[in-house]
């Protein structure tokens, strides 16, 4: 039974998060999130935060209004699923699967724009 759920364990498919991500400079890492909200001036950085705003914007975009409303009411108005669920009449569970799906989706969105910023 151990080694059933052992393998089982194996085959089960993760979703990287964001917080993986690590850009590597000459001082060791930086966390991916400090580049995003970075200052600075540095063409690398102000790059790779342009891209990310982008392909975040154009990702949700894509979305279903529905989960593109509770993901942006949730991440960048911080309210509370269970807000959000009450302003919208809704039961809390759809609006917990509506933010999974949108995260599901910007996440992949996101981890293919990063593989090919790696890649190149």
């Amino acid at each position: 039974m151990a080694r059933n759920r052992i393998t089982d364990r194996y085959r089960k498919k993760k979703t990287a998060a964001l917080e993986d991500f690590v850009y590597e400079d000459e001082e060791g890492g930086i966390d991916f999130r400090r580049i995003l909200i970075a200052s600075d001036d540095d063409p690398d950085t102000r790059m790779l935060r342009d891209i990310f705003w982008t392909e975040l914007r154009e990702g949700l975009e894509a979305l279903p209004p529905e989960q593109r409303l509770v993901f942006e009411q949730n991440e960048l108005q911080d309210k509370t699923l269970q807000q959000i669920a009450d302003e919208q009449g809704q039961n809390l569970k759809t609006i917990i699967s509506r933010k999974r799906y949108a995260v599901m989706r910007l996440r992949e969105r996101l981890e293919t724009t990063y593989n090919e910023l790696v890649r190149s």
